[in-house]
Protein backbone atom coordinates (compact mmCIF):
# COMPACT_ATOMS: atom_id res chain seq x y z
CA UNK A 1 0.00 0.00 0.00
CA UNK A 2 1.47 3.50 -0.96
CA UNK A 3 1.78 6.76 1.48
CA UNK A 4 -1.25 8.25 -0.41
CA UNK A 5 -3.66 4.75 -0.51
CA UNK A 6 -2.49 4.06 3.54
CA UNK A 7 -3.60 8.16 4.28
CA UNK A 8 -6.84 7.38 2.50
CA UNK A 9 -7.36 4.41 4.61
CA UNK A 10 -6.30 6.16 7.90
CA UNK A 11 -9.13 8.84 7.24
CA UNK A 12 -11.42 6.81 5.37
CA UNK A 13 -11.50 8.15 2.98
CA UNK A 14 -14.20 7.06 0.58
CA UNK A 15 -12.80 5.30 -3.00
CA UNK A 16 -14.09 6.40 -6.19
CA UNK A 17 -16.34 4.04 -7.59
CA UNK A 18 -15.38 2.76 -11.11
CA UNK A 19 -17.87 1.33 -13.42
CA UNK A 20 -17.78 -1.89 -14.24
CA UNK A 21 -17.77 -2.76 -17.55
CA UNK A 22 -19.65 -5.88 -18.30
CA UNK A 23 -17.68 -8.02 -21.01
CA UNK A 24 -19.83 -10.13 -23.46
CA UNK A 25 -18.48 -13.46 -24.94
CA UNK A 26 -18.63 -13.35 -28.80
CA UNK A 27 -19.49 -17.29 -29.12
CA UNK A 28 -21.30 -19.79 -27.17
CA UNK A 29 -17.72 -20.92 -25.83
CA UNK A 30 -16.51 -17.44 -24.81
CA UNK A 31 -19.83 -16.88 -23.23
CA UNK A 32 -20.08 -19.91 -21.24
CA UNK A 33 -16.46 -19.89 -20.05
CA UNK A 34 -17.31 -16.42 -18.86
CA UNK A 35 -20.14 -17.99 -17.10
CA UNK A 36 -18.06 -20.60 -15.10
CA UNK A 37 -15.58 -18.25 -14.09
CA UNK A 38 -17.92 -15.96 -12.78
CA UNK A 39 -19.61 -18.85 -10.83
CA UNK A 40 -15.87 -19.40 -9.07
CA UNK A 41 -16.42 -16.06 -8.21
CA UNK A 42 -19.66 -16.73 -6.51
CA UNK A 43 -21.10 -13.84 -8.84
CA UNK A 44 -24.48 -15.58 -9.82
CA UNK A 45 -26.01 -12.29 -11.26
CA UNK A 46 -22.72 -12.07 -13.74
CA UNK A 47 -22.83 -16.01 -14.18
CA UNK A 48 -26.61 -15.82 -15.59
CA UNK A 49 -25.87 -12.96 -17.80
CA UNK A 50 -23.24 -15.01 -19.48
CA UNK A 51 -25.35 -18.06 -19.96
CA UNK A 52 -28.29 -15.85 -21.18
CA UNK A 53 -26.16 -14.64 -23.46
CA UNK A 54 -24.66 -17.92 -24.35
CA UNK A 55 -27.98 -19.40 -24.69
CA UNK A 56 -29.10 -16.09 -27.40
CA UNK A 57 -25.60 -17.63 -29.58
CA UNK A 58 -26.65 -21.48 -29.77
CA UNK A 59 -28.21 -22.95 -32.50
CA UNK A 60 -31.91 -22.82 -31.71
CA UNK A 61 -33.36 -25.89 -29.88
CA UNK A 62 -29.44 -26.21 -28.11
CA UNK A 63 -30.49 -28.17 -24.60
CA UNK A 64 -27.45 -27.90 -23.49
CA UNK A 65 -27.34 -24.39 -23.12
CA UNK A 66 -30.89 -24.27 -21.70
CA UNK A 67 -29.65 -26.60 -19.27
CA UNK A 68 -26.73 -24.81 -18.28
CA UNK A 69 -28.84 -21.68 -18.04
CA UNK A 70 -31.04 -23.81 -16.02
CA UNK A 71 -28.75 -24.75 -13.41
CA UNK A 72 -27.49 -21.34 -12.99
CA UNK A 73 -31.00 -19.85 -12.35
CA UNK A 74 -31.41 -22.40 -9.73
CA UNK A 75 -28.08 -22.11 -7.70
CA UNK A 76 -29.22 -18.43 -7.72
CA UNK A 77 -32.50 -19.19 -6.06
CA UNK A 78 -34.68 -18.50 -9.35
CA UNK A 79 -36.29 -21.25 -8.88
CA UNK A 80 -39.44 -20.35 -11.32
CA UNK A 81 -37.09 -19.31 -14.36
CA UNK A 82 -35.18 -21.78 -13.79
CA UNK A 83 -38.20 -24.14 -13.71
CA UNK A 84 -39.05 -22.34 -17.13
CA UNK A 85 -35.94 -23.14 -18.60
CA UNK A 86 -35.85 -26.85 -18.23
CA UNK A 87 -38.73 -27.44 -19.37
CA UNK A 88 -38.00 -24.99 -22.64
CA UNK A 89 -35.24 -27.73 -22.98
CA UNK A 90 -37.29 -30.44 -22.08
CA UNK A 91 -39.52 -29.68 -25.09
CA UNK A 92 -36.52 -29.05 -27.17
CA UNK A 93 -35.54 -32.83 -26.68
CA UNK A 94 -36.31 -35.11 -24.60
CA UNK A 95 -33.76 -35.77 -22.56
CA UNK A 96 -33.05 -36.60 -19.04
CA UNK A 97 -30.59 -34.21 -17.75
CA UNK A 98 -33.80 -31.21 -17.72
CA UNK A 99 -36.19 -34.28 -16.12
CA UNK A 100 -32.94 -34.50 -13.53
CA UNK A 101 -32.72 -30.34 -13.33
CA UNK A 102 -37.18 -30.57 -12.61
CA UNK A 103 -36.68 -33.02 -9.86
CA UNK A 104 -33.94 -31.74 -8.26
CA UNK A 105 -36.46 -28.12 -8.42
CA UNK A 106 -39.20 -29.48 -6.87
CA UNK A 107 -37.61 -30.87 -4.01
CA UNK A 108 -36.50 -27.58 -3.19
CA UNK A 109 -40.17 -26.88 -3.21
CA UNK A 110 -41.16 -29.63 -1.01
CA UNK A 111 -42.89 -31.74 -3.42
CA UNK A 112 -41.15 -35.44 -3.42
CA UNK A 113 -44.22 -36.66 -4.76
CA UNK A 114 -43.75 -34.48 -7.65
CA UNK A 115 -39.82 -35.24 -8.23
CA UNK A 116 -40.77 -38.99 -8.53
CA UNK A 117 -42.24 -39.05 -12.47
CA UNK A 118 -39.47 -36.71 -14.04
CA UNK A 119 -36.98 -39.51 -12.21
CA UNK A 120 -38.84 -42.14 -13.78
CA UNK A 121 -39.07 -40.88 -16.87
CA UNK A 122 -35.26 -40.12 -17.21
CA UNK A 123 -34.55 -43.81 -16.30
CA UNK A 124 -36.89 -44.60 -19.27
CA UNK A 125 -34.93 -42.64 -21.44
CA UNK A 126 -31.23 -43.83 -20.16
CA UNK A 127 -31.86 -47.03 -18.39
CA UNK A 128 -28.30 -47.98 -18.44
CA UNK A 129 -27.45 -45.00 -16.36
CA UNK A 130 -26.74 -45.77 -12.96
CA UNK A 131 -26.65 -42.16 -11.84
CA UNK A 132 -30.27 -41.83 -12.37
CA UNK A 133 -31.29 -44.74 -10.51
CA UNK A 134 -29.37 -43.52 -7.69
CA UNK A 135 -30.98 -40.07 -7.81
CA UNK A 136 -34.41 -42.70 -7.84
CA UNK A 137 -33.10 -44.04 -4.51
CA UNK A 138 -31.89 -41.16 -3.03
CA UNK A 139 -35.33 -38.97 -3.13
CA UNK A 140 -37.37 -42.14 -2.22
CA UNK A 141 -35.19 -42.66 1.35
CA UNK A 142 -35.50 -38.32 1.59
CA UNK A 143 -39.00 -39.22 1.64
CA UNK A 144 -39.12 -42.32 4.34
CA UNK A 145 -39.44 -45.37 1.52
CA UNK A 146 -36.34 -46.88 2.12
CA UNK A 147 -37.48 -50.31 0.94
CA UNK A 148 -38.55 -48.67 -2.74
CA UNK A 149 -35.10 -47.32 -2.05
CA UNK A 150 -33.03 -50.02 -1.41
CA UNK A 151 -34.68 -51.63 -4.85
CA UNK A 152 -33.18 -48.77 -7.23
CA UNK A 153 -30.02 -48.23 -5.41
CA UNK A 154 -30.16 -52.11 -6.74
CA UNK A 155 -30.77 -51.47 -10.30
CA UNK A 156 -27.79 -48.67 -10.23
CA UNK A 157 -25.70 -51.07 -9.16
CA UNK A 158 -26.87 -53.87 -11.76
CA UNK A 159 -26.00 -51.40 -14.14
CA UNK A 160 -22.88 -50.31 -12.47
CA UNK A 161 -21.08 -52.57 -10.22
CA UNK A 162 -17.94 -50.97 -9.31
CA UNK A 163 -19.00 -48.53 -8.09
CA UNK A 164 -18.07 -48.04 -4.26
CA UNK A 165 -20.77 -45.48 -3.73
CA UNK A 166 -23.44 -47.24 -4.60
CA UNK A 167 -22.71 -50.42 -2.44
CA UNK A 168 -22.12 -48.18 0.85
CA UNK A 169 -25.69 -46.55 -0.01
CA UNK A 170 -27.27 -49.45 -0.07
CA UNK A 171 -25.32 -50.67 3.12
CA UNK A 172 -26.43 -47.12 4.84
CA UNK A 173 -30.23 -48.28 3.62
CA UNK A 174 -30.15 -51.79 5.47
CA UNK A 175 -28.44 -50.24 8.67
CA UNK A 176 -31.88 -47.47 8.62
CA UNK A 177 -33.79 -50.91 8.43
CA UNK A 178 -32.29 -52.85 11.18
CA UNK A 179 -31.13 -55.27 8.81
CA UNK A 180 -27.26 -54.84 9.87
CA UNK A 181 -26.47 -58.77 8.66
CA UNK A 182 -27.28 -57.76 5.40
CA UNK A 183 -25.81 -54.31 5.51
CA UNK A 184 -22.21 -56.18 5.82
CA UNK A 185 -22.08 -57.75 2.38
CA UNK A 186 -23.01 -54.00 0.90
CA UNK A 187 -20.35 -52.69 3.36
CA UNK A 188 -17.85 -55.17 1.85
CA UNK A 189 -17.84 -54.81 -1.70
CA UNK A 190 -17.86 -50.74 -0.92
CA UNK A 191 -14.18 -51.29 1.04
CA UNK A 192 -13.25 -54.20 -1.55
CA UNK A 193 -13.73 -50.92 -4.66
CA UNK A 194 -12.23 -48.08 -2.40
CA UNK A 195 -10.00 -49.92 0.14
CA UNK A 196 -8.24 -46.71 1.14
CA UNK A 197 -11.33 -44.88 2.39
CA UNK A 198 -10.93 -45.05 5.94
CA UNK A 199 -14.85 -43.65 6.37
CA UNK A 200 -15.98 -46.64 4.68
CA UNK A 201 -14.07 -48.60 7.23
CA UNK A 202 -15.55 -46.76 9.92
CA UNK A 203 -19.22 -47.19 8.53
CA UNK A 204 -18.87 -51.22 8.18
CA UNK A 205 -17.25 -51.03 11.99
CA UNK A 206 -20.45 -49.68 13.06
CA UNK A 207 -22.60 -52.45 10.86
CA UNK A 208 -20.43 -54.67 12.50
CA UNK A 209 -21.39 -53.58 15.60
CA UNK A 210 -24.98 -53.65 15.65
CA UNK A 211 -24.71 -57.50 13.86
CA UNK A 212 -23.02 -58.10 17.94
CA UNK A 213 -20.08 -58.60 16.05
CA UNK A 214 -17.39 -56.64 18.81
CA UNK A 215 -14.37 -58.58 16.86
CA UNK A 216 -14.54 -57.41 13.59
CA UNK A 217 -15.78 -53.89 14.79
CA UNK A 218 -12.44 -53.95 16.49
CA UNK A 219 -10.46 -54.68 13.29
CA UNK A 220 -12.53 -52.22 11.05
CA UNK A 221 -11.61 -48.91 13.10
CA UNK A 222 -7.97 -50.40 13.47
CA UNK A 223 -7.60 -50.09 9.51
CA UNK A 224 -10.00 -46.73 9.06
CA UNK A 225 -7.10 -45.39 11.95
CA UNK A 226 -4.41 -46.80 9.74
CA UNK A 227 -5.35 -45.40 6.75
CA UNK A 228 -6.09 -42.04 8.69
CA UNK A 229 -3.88 -42.00 11.42
CA UNK A 230 -4.80 -38.24 12.32
CA UNK A 231 -8.12 -39.41 12.98
CA UNK A 232 -8.26 -39.00 16.69
CA UNK A 233 -12.03 -39.74 16.66
CA UNK A 234 -11.12 -43.68 15.54
CA UNK A 235 -9.44 -44.02 18.82
CA UNK A 236 -11.75 -42.49 21.25
CA UNK A 237 -14.25 -45.05 19.30
CA UNK A 238 -12.30 -47.49 20.18
CA UNK A 239 -11.78 -46.45 24.10
CA UNK A 240 -15.87 -46.32 24.25
CA UNK A 241 -16.07 -49.72 22.76
CA UNK A 242 -13.14 -52.20 24.04
CA UNK A 243 -11.18 -52.44 27.21
CA UNK A 244 -7.85 -52.16 26.17
CA UNK A 245 -5.48 -49.55 26.99
CA UNK A 246 -5.40 -46.20 25.42
CA UNK A 247 -2.80 -45.45 22.98
CA UNK A 248 0.73 -43.41 23.80
CA UNK A 249 -0.91 -40.20 22.75
CA UNK A 250 -4.84 -39.74 24.50
CA UNK A 251 -7.40 -38.46 21.64
CA UNK A 252 -7.88 -35.08 20.96
CA UNK A 253 -11.22 -33.80 19.83
CA UNK A 254 -12.83 -30.63 19.02
CA UNK A 255 -16.37 -29.88 19.24
CA UNK A 256 -16.96 -30.78 15.80
CA UNK A 257 -15.30 -34.33 16.85
CA UNK A 258 -17.00 -34.55 19.85
CA UNK A 259 -20.67 -34.05 18.03
CA UNK A 260 -19.18 -37.11 15.59
CA UNK A 261 -18.84 -39.49 18.37
CA UNK A 262 -21.61 -38.48 19.65
CA UNK A 263 -23.82 -39.30 16.89
CA UNK A 264 -22.20 -42.58 16.86
CA UNK A 265 -22.39 -43.83 19.92
CA UNK A 266 -26.27 -42.90 19.33
CA UNK A 267 -26.18 -44.79 16.75
CA UNK A 268 -24.88 -48.08 17.60
CA UNK A 269 -26.54 -47.62 20.97
CA UNK A 270 -23.57 -47.52 23.21
CA UNK A 271 -24.21 -45.95 26.86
Amino acid sequence: MDAYAAIADLFQTPKEEKPQVFVEGRTVDESRALGEASLEDNNFESAVRHFRRAVELSEPGDVEAMHDLAGVLAASDQLPEAMRQYQKALKAKQEPDPLIGISELYKRYGRYRDSLEPLQKAIELEPANPYHHYKLAETLRDMGERKKALAAIQNAILVKPDESFYHYFAGELFLAMGRFEEALPAYRAAVELSPGDDFLYLRTAVAFYLADKPAETIKAIRLASDLNPDEDLYQALLEKISDEPSAARPPKLDRYDEERLRRLMVEMDIV
